[in-house]
């Protein structure tokens, strides 16, 4: 079980990455409106690969790492890093899909970041999460907000419920 939903995940995340690197590179040429049939194309495999390739594989990715991050028991402070990295990737995302949806409409799109800095971006978020998670960097807990580490109510979720 766990080898599968490491292979799904690996997997899935190789579609959302790929997809992730892919779209800036598209939206470098989607900032003319007079390439009519060139924007037409462009404007159509955007919206397909957002929204039946890149967002799908994004969604099997969180879900196949959070079933592992339940079934291999990781609550360890890199783990967290990471997760606040993957946020990073979502935003992108979703920036990412902003700009595909303006293209849509528009024909074209001038994103507020050129498409060179967001795939330096991306590049730079997958790296350091694959940094973190080969390294598996030891991480001070003490780091970590107090609310990170107080259980909630002050008790823990296993013990049992006290006695009136």
């Amino acid at each position: 079980m766990i080898a599968g939903l490491k292979f799904l995940h690996i997997a899935s995340l190789a579609v959302w990455c790929a997809g992730l690197l892919l779209l800036p590179i598209l939206l470098q040429r989607a900032d003319d409106p007079v390439r009519e049939g060139e924007a037409a194309r462009m404007r159509i495999f955007a919206h397909n690969a957002y929204n039946f390739c890149i967002s799908p594989a994004a969604v099997i990715a969180t879900i196949a790492g959070g079933a592992l991050l339940f079934a291999r028991w990781v609550f360890e402070p890199w783990m967290f890093a990471k997760l606040v990295q993957i946020g990073g990737l979502i935003v992108l995302h979703t920036y990412l899909g902003q700009c595909v949806a303006t293209l849509g409409e528009r024909g074209y799109v001038r994103p507020a970041l050129p498409p060179v800095l967001l795939l330096a971006i991306g590049l730079g978020i997958m790296g350091t999460i694959l940094f973190t998670v080969l390294a598996k960097p030891q991480l001070d807990a003490a780091m970590m907000p107090d609310w990170l580490q107080t259980p909630l109510n002050r008790q823990l979720l296993l013990s049992p419920a006290p006695s009136r």
